[in-house]
């Protein structure tokens, strides 16, 4: 009796599937389950005919015959710009950043390595040239015609280049006057044109409306990974740290700039206006640091200077420390030697060690007061007979 009450509810709920099945509206090519059957919310996962199968097959076959890593054929390792102490920096075919706070020396820095790269001898102080054929463009959205001139002689002058246009090895594009699309155009334009394996670009916050964007400043980010792979180059772009955060680039392009790009290089501005310029981020070995200063018109090298003046401050902290640590040691033994007076001028070196622990404004370890004790009877304040501590006779 129970087994044909079961089977009769069995067959109830077979018959009611049957009937919701029958119910359901035909299932169209790509039309996710979910909406079909009434659910507000789409499914992830879309339902695909064999002829899109066939179709992502012949895509996905395509993209990875193209960009698929097969470790069968080794890859050549990728070119770099430069070498500072040995040391590779900013590789063609990837994006690199220059970052710092206002004022420290963010272009100065690549117009060193533009000079580095186009003069003769190839080096400047510790910085050496390995890119073969140097072809720079420079995009600069902050500066007035005049300053941009005056930027560009400036790298012609170091490199030790006449004042004349040498626009196969290096240009420089002004775009203050554009907007932001006008701007990523003409970038676009010319890459397309002239194929160049040095892009800068001063600065990229200037590229978007809202730096802070998520919206606009990932797509900006992946486009400049795009122009750095597609036209192997390597492309650089400035920008500016945080007011809130000094250490870090300014918003979300500047997270998702660090976050992709291979090395990102930071500026400082010192003591004595040396500029110190080291690696903030890096995938591969960081970049040691290098360091210049103005002369007039001119960037000299200033890594001499920045060592000695490392010394003279270390050798000035040292010193205070030195006083402060005599002050301390002096303080300390005049509180012993009120102990003792107050003891007759004597007593146990494990009793007075204990009072030394005890004692405010003393307050040591236990070692650090035997050393204390044992500084004070070099010094001949203490005598320390047979474990008997006397005050030193005058």
């Amino acid at each position: 009796m129970e087994t044909d009450v079961l089977n009769s509810n069995l067959d109830e709920k077979n018959n009611e599937k049957k009937q919701l099945s029958n119910n359901l509206p035909e299932l169209n090519d790509g039309v996710p389950i979910a909406a079909v059957i009434g659910y507000e919310e789409q499914s992830f996962i879309p339902i695909y005919t064999d002829k899109q199968r066939e179709e992502m097959k012949l895509r996905l076959e395509a993209y990875l015959q193209e960009e698929g890593i097969d470790v069968e054929n080794p890859i050549d390792p990728p070119e770099f710009l430069i070498e500072v102490n040995g040391v590779p920096a900013l590789p063609i075919g990837d994006l690199s950043l220059i970052t710092g706070m206002k004022k420290t020396g963010k272009s100065t820095t690549y117009q060193v390595l533009a000079a580095v790269l186009l003069g003769e001898e190839g080096r400047w102080g510790p910085i050496v040239r390995t890119l073969k054929d140097p072809r720079i463009v420079i995009f600069d959205s902050e500066q007035a015609r005049y300053h941009a001139q005056k930027a560009n002689m400036r790298i012609l002058r170091m490199a030790g280049l006449p004042q004349k246009n040498i626009y196969d090895r290096l240009r420089y594009v002004p775009l203050r006057m554009l907007s932001y699309e006008g701007r990523q155009q003409v970038i676009a334009d010319y890459l397309e044109t002239y194929r160049p394996n040095v892009v800068i670009i001063d600065g990229i916050v200037d590229m978007i409306t809202d730096f802070n964007s998520i919206e606009e400043s990932k797509p900006f980010v992946d486009k400049l990974m795009a122009w750095a792979t597609h036209y192997q180059c390597c492309v650089i772009g400035l920008i500016h740290t945080s007011k809130t955060v000094p250490d870090e680039p300014r918003g979300h392009l500047g997270a998702f700039g660090v976050e992709k790009a291979y090395m990102t290089i930071e500026t400082k501005k010192g003591q004595l206006s040396i500029f110190t310029v080291g690696t903030h981020s890096c995938r591969g070995e960081e970049m040691p640091e290098w360091h210049f200063k103005y002369d007039g018109e001119d960037i000299v090298l200033a890594d001499e200077d920045a060592k000695l003046y490392r010394k003279e401050t270390n050798n000035k902290i040292s010193n205070a420390m030195k006083e402060k640590a005599d002050e301390a040691y002096q303080k300390n033994a005049a509180k012993v030697l009120d102990l003792l007076k107050g003891n007759n001028g004597s007593m146990m070196k494990s009793h007075l060690v204990k009072l030394i622990q005890e004692t405010k404004g003393l307050g040591q370890q236990k070692t650090a007061a035997y050393n204390l004790l044992k500084k004070m009877a070099m010094d001949k304040k203490i005598s320390d007979n047979a474990n008997c501590i006397t005050i030193a006779s005058e």
